[in-house]
């Protein structure tokens, strides 16, 4: 079901595409416009560095996942590859799985760079920030099979991209919208969209709960632990009671990046080329 060459074409294609370059260099600038940032701070410097380093860096890693995957995809489809791929001795089941873990190796090496140069930044407590990286890198990853799901699904690598893109901001989202629908409802329009957001929240994972800046400061318990907003489903607090923050987060990040390969391969297996 993997390919091992096939992951180390993709990777190479990464290389010669020269994302992780591009990246080293976008990374390099956003920190050190996080440090310029935060010494414009009259108190804690270092702290507000950290801070503005990691919201920054955080993003932009999530950009610059998506948009080589959607386009890289999209290329692969208008030249044909795809279907030169597949009239090799190689399945539609194995040469998907082999793009995703490819572009999960890639999310990974993109969340190390970007957690270790978040320690230049400033003095981010040690222990908040492997709890940081650990969750940037299942959020990359999360991230990098959604590109791959809708850079299947849709025809445009732009489109493919704005709306893994909006999966992002709607994920990071979800926690202020699930506050704001348990308000008493005002009229009916705002009791339906409540409940269409409530179903709409079992299908998007809990971003806003991963790589919270606070712990990168104070420490995961001085921050209050994962749990520190409201629009928390009794379900989710199980969970981390049960787990931990640690395993919450290895646990949302594996059960959603299933979830998207598994939407994925549906859509490809009933491709017809």
């Amino acid at each position: 079901m993997l390919s091992k060459p096939l992951v180390r074409y993709i990777l190479t294609a990464a290389l010669r595409d020269r994302l992780l370059v591009t990246l080293v260099l976008m990374v390099g600038a956003g920190a050190g416009l996080g440090v310029f940032l935060g010494s414009a701070a009259v108190t804690e410097q270092e702290s507000f560095s950290t801070v503005f380093g990691a919201g920054g860096l955080r993003f932009l890693g999530v950009a610059g996942i998506v948009l080589f995957i959607c386009f890289h995809m999209r290329r692969a489809f208008e030249t044909k590859e795809v279907e030169y791929m597949l009239s090799r001795p190689l399945s539609r089941m194995t040469y998907l799985i082999s793009h995703a873990v490819a572009f999960i190796i890639l999310a990974i090496a993109i969340g190390i760079m970007i957690t270790s140069v978040l320690i230049a930044t400033g003095r981010p407590d040690m222990v908040g920030l492997l709890l940081w990286g650990m969750s940037i890198i299942g959020e990359y990853a999360i991230m990098a099979v959604a590109a791959l799901f809708f850079s299947i699904m849709l025809s445009s690598a732009a489109g493919s991209a704005l709306a893994a893109l909006g999966f992002y901001v709607l994920a990071r989202m979800l926690g202020t919208l699930i506050g704001i629908i348990r308000l008493p409802p005002d009229n009916i329009v705002f009791a339906v969209l409540g409940n269409v957001v409530e179903l709409v929240s079992v299908f998007i994972p809990r971003l806003d709960l991963m790589g919270q800046t606070s712990w990168l400061v104070y420490g995961v318990e001085g921050a209050g632990g994962i749990v520190t907003r409201q629009g928390v489903s009794p379900l989710v607090v199980t969970l981390i009671d049960t787990l931990g923050a640690g395993g919450f987060i290895v646990a949302q990040s594996v059960i959603f990046v299933v979830l998207l390969l598994m939407a994925a391969a549906y859509d490809f297996l009933r491709r017809e080329f």
